[in-house]
């Protein structure tokens, strides 16, 4: 495989983890599209579920590595993310 399609292939993956992980926090926090913002209590929700969704989503994957005898690669750390929606 050459160089492109492995980044073809990478940013599939994160489209589809992104697209997974906004269903079902939007099933799980918003109820009805009524307002053109989020209530402070679906933003608090949303937020409260993408954590635990990438926080599932990181141990899943580390135990697959660690299953498969390949070391986890080294992700570089995320700058300390802001309160709020945006």
């Amino acid at each position: 495989m050459d160089d492109v399609s492995i980044k073809l292939i990478e940013m599939k993956m994160i489209a589809a983890m992104f697209q997974s992980l906004s269903d079902a926090c939007s099933a799980k926090c918003i109820s009805k599209y009524t307002e053109g913002s989020l209530t402070t209590g679906e933003e608090a929700c949303v937020e409260r579920c993408s954590q635990k969704w990438m926080d599932t989503f990181k141990k899943v994957q580390t135990k697959v590595a660690g299953s498969a005898g390949q070391p986890v690669e080294a992700q570089p750390q995320q700058p300390e993310q802001k309160k709020g929606w945006f």
